[in-house]
């Protein structure tokens, strides 16, 4: 019964010490689970998949070009997930390379340059509010929020330009500052790097499975957004126990406080089912948060796969 799985998803969220936003839409049966699933949380990296479909909708009506090449300077290049930030100057890659590294490798360089063939948070939520989302926010840049961060490690850096702070690096502090500072950052709640409800990210999901959310070409755009979507190589939450799933996904973290993902998974010859796992405010062992992803999908999956027999 879906009360038994609700049940089920309720008790692995208690088992850890933070807060959750989840949603699990089964499309087959239209049937739905909402744990405060209304709660604008912080996306962190779960953002790029509203930035992803914006520029797939700048696409359509010829706003950018996917085929557009960008050559790799050091002021592209940002802290955290991804390889471009460790390769040389010069690189020349597309922006549809881009974009698929900000996906699969949560590739923060190449996430900025995806903002800035879009036209910045801005435009990505204007995007949003068209499609009918009022809760789904780029809150800034992966630039703003590095360097938002470095700042409440010294507040010099709040003057940093993006070329410098790269180049700067973060203050050389003790583990136990340094961490102290983390916390600090997260818990104060000021510098989210995006916005959703689980539910409302859950819908845009939902959007791209039925090739609603860009226009003229909705149909292979949302294929080509799920393609990359189904390469994501973080597979250690919604996957994790899902062995032969097709599971296009998106994670978004700040470890040890967050460990989001978003995605489908593909019952055998069923239409796929939506979930959305947002969580923050974690006190604990990150290891432990990833699981209750992981073991929350593994109900969904055992669920999904009962129902379809």
């Amino acid at each position: 019964m879906l009360s038994d799985l609700e049940h089920n998803l309720q008790r692995i969220a208690d088992g850890v010490r933070a807060e959750w936003g989840i949603y699990v839409k089964f499309l087959a049966s239209g049937d739905e689970i909402a744990l405060n699933a209304d709660t604008p949380m912080d996306t962190m990296s779960v953002i790029k998949v509203p930035l992803l479909v914006e520029l797939f909708r700048r696409w359509d009506v010829g706003q950018v070009d996917l085929d557009q090449r960008i050559t790799l300077q050091t002021g592209h290049k940002r802290f955290g997930t991804g390889v471009l930030r460790t390769l040389d100057d010069g690189l020349s890659l597309t922006l549809r390379d881009a974009a698929m590294l900000m996906i699969i490798q949560s590739d923060n360089t190449a996430t900025d340059l995806c903002f800035d063939a879009v036209g910045g948070p801005d435009a990505v939520n204007a995007g949003m509010r068209a499609l009918g989302l009022t809760s789904i926010t780029a809150v800034g840049t992966c630039f703003d929020w590095f360097r938002a961060l470095g700042a409440e490690m010294d507040a010099s850096y709040a003057e940093l330009s993006p070329e410098a702070l790269f180049r700067k690096g973060y203050p050389a502090l003790p583990p136990q500052e340094a961490a102290a500072a983390r916390e600090r950052f997260h818990f104060d709640g000021r510098h989210p790097f995006g916005l959703s409800s689980a539910r409302e990210m859950g819908r845009l999901i939902e959007m791209i499975v039925n090739g609603e959310c860009v226009g003229n070409a909705d149909r292979a755009a949302c294929d080509e957004m799920l393609r990359i979507l189904g390469l994501q190589q973080f597979t250690s939450r919604i996957p994790k126990y899902l062995f032969g799933a097709v599971t296009p996904h998106k994670t978004g973290d700040f470890g040890p406080f967050i460990a989001n993902d978003v995605g489908l998974i593909q019952p055998y010859g069923r239409p796929p089912v939506v979930l959305c796992f947002f969580n923050r405010r974690h006190r604990g062992i990150w290891a432990h948060l990833e699981d209750a992803v992981a073991r929350m999908s593994e109900k969904v999956w055992e669920y999904a796969v009962s129902v379809a027999r």
